[in-house]
This record gives C-alpha cells, sequence and structure tokens, in this order.
C-alpha cells in the first residue's frame, strides 16, 4: 500500500476515537513540523523489501517505493511511478513509467531499473516474493519509460503483483546485497535513510529532490517496545508521538487517560498453519480435530474483549468479508478424532510480533490439550520463525500473520496453498491446477469460484489452514499529532504527520 494513497483508505476504513488531550504536551502545536517519534512493536527484521516480509514495510515504505500505488478500495491506480499499463494478449502486460524519477543516490529509476527489480523478485534466493512471479518469463525495457511483462500461462493480477514490488536501484543493490541493502536502503520516495543506532533506532529524514508531495515533517524516527505496557508508558510519558499495535487493554487506558487512539479493522489475518508433511498432521484425522478444537469466537471474545474479527476462511482478503464455506469448532467431535493416542505436537509462534499473540497460543495449545493433544509451545523472534517456515524445520501447527500487501485471493492462494509457497505445508497437485486455473481468468470475479473452492478443500476439507481472526489494529497518538493514517494493508502513511 503505497505511502500517498493512505488518506482514502482511512476515510473508508478508521474509527477513530478522539478525547480532549490531557495525555498529551499541551504546547505542542500542529505548526511544529519536527521529526515525529514513532514507536513499534518490535524491531524490524530488515530493511530489505526483496527480502523481507511485509510487517516491516511501515519503516522502508519511507524510503522505497512500490511500482504501482493503490486506491481507497486496494485496487491499482495510475498515480505511481508506473502510470499506464495495457494487456496487450493473454499473455503480456505493457507498463508505462513516469520520466525523470531518480533514486537518491543519482541512478536513474528508469525502466531497466524496473526490469532489474522484477528480476531480483522472481529469480533471487531471498526473495520473499519470487513464488508469485514464477509464471514470468521475460521482462524487458524497449525504452527508458517502457516496461513489456510476458508469461508462461495468462496471468490476471500482474498489476495487482507490482502494487507490491518496491523499485531498488540495480547498481547500488547489487554492490550492497541485500544485506548492504538493509543496512542502508537506497529509494525513490519521500524519505531518505538517515541512520540507525542497532537495536535501539533508526532514522529517516524528509527527501527534498522527492518527485511527489513533500512530507509536512522533517523525518521519522523509530523505536520499538516489544512490551505493550511499556508502548503505552511511553506514549504517557510524552517520550513518543505515535504508539503502533495497542492491544484493546492499553487502547481504552490511553483512551481513558486523554489521548487520541484509532482504530482500523486490518486486513492482516492470524491463521494457524497445519505441516502436513511430517507427522502428526500427515494424519488427515488429526488435523480436523485440531480444527475442530480450536474456537475462534474465544479467542476474539476472550482475549480481545470483542475488538478483533473472528475469520473462518483463507482467502477472503478484503475487511469485511467471509468465505462461503467454515468449519464450526466442536470440542467433542474433536476428543472423538484423536482418541486415546495423545499425540505430540508443537506450537510455534512470534510473541512480540502480533497484538497478544503469546496469548492466542497459549489459548490455541489450551484447546487442543483439552482435545487430546500433548502440546509443547516453541515461542521465536520473527526473524527466525520466518527462516524456519521458508527452510521447511517446523512441524505441528505454527501461528502466522498472513498480510495481503495485495488484495487479491491470489496473494493467500499461491503464497500458503500452492506446494511450492512461502509455507508449502500443504502440497497437492490438485490445489495447484486450481490455483494455476483461477490466475488464468479475465479478473478476481471471474475467478471467484474457483477461489471459494480453494478455501473449502484447504481449510474445510483437508484443514491444512486454520485462520482464526483478522486484527483491529490500534494506536495511540500525543497531544496535538496529527496525520498519521494506518491503512488495512498494514502500512503507514507519515508524510501528513504533524507535531
Amino acid at each position: 500500500m503505497t505511502l500517498r494513497r493512505l488518506a482514502g483508505v482511512a476515510a473508508a476504513a478508521v474509527m477513530a476515537v478522539g478525547v480532549a488531550g490531557c495525555g498529551g504536551d499541551s504546547s505542542a502545536g500542529s505548526s511544529d513540523t519536527s521529526d515525529i517519534r514513532a514507536l513499534l512493536n518490535a524491531q524490524p527484521a530488515t530493511l530489505d523489501p526483496i527480502a523481507g516480509a511485509r510487517s516491516a514495510q511501515v519503516v522502508w515504505a519511507t524510503v522505497v517505493e512500490p511500482l504501482i500505488n493503490t486506491d481507497s478500495n486496494l485496487e491499482p491506480e495510475r498515480t505511481g511511478i508506473i502510470t499506464d499499463w495495457t494487456r496487450t494478449s493473454p499473455t503480456k502486460w505493457t507498463f508505462t513509467m513516469r520520466s525523470g524519477i531518480k533514486f537518491s543516490n543519482g541512478e536513474a529509476a528508469d525502466a531497466s531499473a524496473v526490469v532489474d527489480t522484477l528480476l531480483l523478485t522472481r529469480d533471487a534466493d531471498t526473495s520473499i516474493l519470487k513464488t508469485y512471479f514464477a509464471n514470468v518469463t521475460s521482462v524487458e525495457a524497449p525504452d527508458d519509460t517502457t516496461v513489456v511483462v510476458t508469461t508462461k500461462r495468462p496471468q490476471y493480477n500482474i498489476p495487482n503483483l507490482l502494487t507490491n514490488v518496491y523499485l531498488v536501484p540495480p547498481k547500488y543493490y547489487k554492490e550492497k546485497g541485500p544485506e548492504g541493502f538493509s543496512a542502508a536502503p537506497v529509494g525513490t520516495g519521500p524519505y531518505l535513510f538517515a541512520g540507525s543506532k542497532p537495536g535501539r533506532e533508526i532514522s529517516v529524514k524528509a527527501n527534498p529532490d522527492y518527485w511527489g508531495e513533500k512530507p509536512a515533517n522533517t523525518g521519522v524516527t523509530f523505536t520499538w517496545a516489544t512490551e505493550a505496557s511499556q508502548r503505552l508508558a511511553l506514549l504517557q510519558s510524552k517520550s513518543v508521538d505515535v504508539s503502533f499495535d495497542l492491544p484493546p487493554a492499553q487502547a481504552d487506558q490511553a483512551k481513558k487517560a486523554g489521548f487520541k487512539v484509532v482504530s482500523t479493522e486490518s486486513a492482516m489475518k492470524i491463521t494457524g498453519f497445519l505441516e502436513t508433511t511430517k507427522p502428526p498432521f500427515d494424519n488427515a484425522k488429526l488435523r480436523e480435530a485440531a480444527a475442530l478444537a480450536i474456537n475462534r469466537d474465544e479467542i476474539v471474545q476472550g482475549i480481545f474483549g470483542g475488538k478483533a474479527v473472528a475469520d473462518s476462511g483463507l482467502l477472503n482478503v478484503k475487511p469485511g468479508t467471509q468465505p462461503t464455506a467454515k468449519v464450526t469448532a466442536d470440542l467433542d467431535q474433536a476428543k472423538q478424532l484423536v482418541g486415546s493416542s495423545a499425540p505430540a505436537i508443537n506450537v510455534t509462534y512470534p510473541p512480540a510480533q502480533y497484538t497478544n499473540m503469546k496469548e492466542v497460543a497459549e489459548a490455541v495449545g489450551a484447546s487442543l490439550e483439552q482435545a487430546g493433544f500433548k502440546v509443547k509451545y516453541q515461542p521465536l523472534d520473527y526473524g527466525t520463525l520466518v527462516k524456519q517456515v521458508a527452510g521447511r524445520q517446523l512441524n505441528g501447527l505454527f501461528i502466522f500473520g498472513a498480510v495481503p500487501n495485495v488484495a487479491v485471493p491470489d496473494f493467500f492462494a499461491s503464497g500458503f496453498m500452492k506446494s511450492v509457497s512461502i509455507t508449502g505445508n500443504c502440497p497437492d497437485p490438485e490445489i495447484d491446477k486450481l490455483v494455476a486455473k483461477a490466475l488464468e481468468q479475465k479478473g478476481t470475479e471471474a475467478a471467484q469460484g474457483i477461489y471459494d473452492e480453494l478455501n473449502t478443500i484447504g481449510v474445510v476439507q483437508k484443514h491444512c489452514y486454520i485462520p482464526l481472526y483478522k486484527q483491529i489494529y490500534s494506536y495511540g497518538l500525543g497531544s496535538g499529532v496529527d496525520g498519521v493514517v494506518y491503512g488495512p494493508l498494514n502500512s503507514v502513511d507519515f508524510t501528513n504527520a504533524t507535531r
């Protein structure tokens, strides 16, 4: 979700709660345009958009930009680096670029840079999005402002995918590599990387040569605190201007203390993935038992006080949507399926990455124990979890936040359901065929019936995935702070922020 387009989403998706500012600094007025002090829930694992999970884009998306912007309905629009596109044949797309843009290091942000970025995305071992571009056979630049993408089979969602590809400078990226780029990212965005204090903070400053609308502030300084109580305390002490990811209890405390709290239904869905290629969940009956044991409504009410959205599907991407078929919790039936076998399972989760994740994992584990499983908890930091998922090192059940940075069902179908995917936990040739068939349709609407079938197979019949809930994401603003906008695709727009 590009930074400049989030304001439109805010009008449609944000529920803002404004309270008189007794909790902030009354001397800070909106005319003060100095750095915005932003407090995150965790340190970003990487600032490299080729390799990085999109949970960290709140930081690096200030510096690097997507190829295509997104409108208020989460659809591609023609206002960004790429300004137009046509489907010249079922397997060929032609894109037109904005001319004259440069990276902050002076490299040309032209069609050849787009080609290089797309090939990195498709081919690099470190690319987190490579599974989405496996069907791309060639990317060419016939001139400085034209890019031609050719696919082996028809693929309707190429423009959607380019909303999630962030343009990197070819020479600089090749010279520095993923780790070097992460240490000092370079892009075309409204901010420039200003430096970091390892383990403590990351700073960006306004880009005076930005091609679009200039930021209303001088920059953003990011710090992080994994404990929600600490994030609230730092907001109350006026040490930060915006504190992200406040769980319901802390959000309520912030409101009572006089802070403005903004809450948005996120498209990010917290999901349990069952590793079906290893015991015990290579056993279909035990997968069904796990799916029946876990009650998502109880999790939403008991842990979040109803301030999350119970979600029964994997491929219903946009906020406010639900699948056509679902699994309804039935603990008695789960117990019957488990019987007296008492299978041992690992429940793996990233405790600091998502709101109340430790409590959610423990609730999931308690439900599984009631059904007859023996549960061992494996908390991992997010970076390690991502590596172990990609390396197929996990077994049992792992809890992961599925973030649809592209608001089409294929983002989850190709990302999690194909045999060769981010998780690869449910390999099935029939699923692979259906995912490919869906992409060959004219668009998402034409493919919807196939996606409904895929959801039914993966969630209801095979029980490879246990969708839990969509997060209602809350953040608190200090007195006098305005213009910070969170979008449902887990992006933040700081460009209009003031304090």
